[in-house]
């Protein structure tokens, strides 16, 4: 039987300072030199998870912006993206006018994204942008008017903010149809992301995308946040990080280590010296 490990990166793969630890590093390399399917779903872009993955020969397809998008790390393109209804994008920036405000929109076209803005509204969003302007493939641009038309290829949605700002526009997004939404704490700024993309799509269609494309019967999955709840749930096995919030330990199958202890790593190698992981 091959089973498929998909962890979460954030808050469960990564250290608190946002990277891998050599340990951790070391780790996944040797399992997958040694065939073990070992693979990422994140709510990143692939603009910030391949940099950061450049020490480890990732080798099968990622799960990216919660299920939005599926990416080959070896050919560096992207396999499919889920669009959001035009439609449904007008209504979305109609409930963000209400409140004055504007999201990012992402749109996808050629494995390149380009995240167009409105304007930034405090110290979390411009650090967003900053520290991700001339990342691989991504660009950012401050325009005036977003660049609408029926053939727009918008693939998500994002604001961060304060609980207080975000959450009302989260509980009006949720009448809106054909689309999903996410609505948790950072791990980094204590504020919180607001993130729309199609309806139907997360972590665990992504992942399910995944096993079968890989012929997989199983999956093994990590996570810490509300977002990897639907993968959790639903995996064969769902652990949660011992910093994962209570709600997501309560609903995972399982929890391990922390993630500053190198836990997902730790985890699975401890499983293949068992001869516990098929390959």
């Amino acid at each position: 039987m091959k089973t498929l490990y998909l962890t979460d990166l954030d808050g469960t793969l990564l250290n608190n300072n946002a990277s891998l630890s050599q340990k951790t590093i070391s780790i996944l390399n040797r399992l997958l030199s040694e065939g073990v399917f070992f693979s990422l779903a994140t709510a990143r872009t692939y603009a910030t998870v391949i940099p950061m993955f450049k020490d480890v020969t990732l080798q099968y397809p990622i799960v990216l912006m919660n299920g939005v998008c599926i990416y080959d790390p070896l050919k560096k393109e992207t396999l499919c993206c889920h669009s959001i209804n035009i439609n449904s994008v007008r209504q979305i920036l109609n409930i963000f006018d209400s409140f004055h405000i504007s999201p990012m929109l992402y749109f996808e076209k050629d494995s390149h994204i380009t995240v167009e803005y409105k304007e930034l509204y405090n110290k979390a969003q411009a650090d967003y942008v900053n520290l991700r302007q001339g990342f691989f493939n991504k660009s950012f641009l401050n325009v005036k008017d977003f660049s609408l038309s029926e053939k727009s290829n918008i693939v998500y949605c994002v604001y961060l903010d304060s609980k207080e700002k975000v959450e009302p526009i989260y509980n009006m997004l949720c009448s809106v149809r054909d689309i999903s939404c996410n609505f948790y704490p950072d791990n980094y700024t204590g504020y919180y992301f607001l993130e729309i993309f199609a309806g139907g799509v997360s972590k665990l269609s992504g992942a399910l995308q995944v096993k079968k494309m890989l012929g997989c019967d199983r999956i093994v999955a990590f996570g810490d946040n509300i977002n990897d709840l639907p993968l959790l749930e639903n995996a064969d096995e769902g652990y949660a990080v011992d910093n994962a919030s209570d709600e997501v330990k309560r609903r995972s199958s399982g929890v391990i280590g922390k993630n500053t202890e190198d836990a997902v790593a730790v985890f699975l190698e401890k499983r293949f010296r068992d001869g516990l992981i098929n390959t």
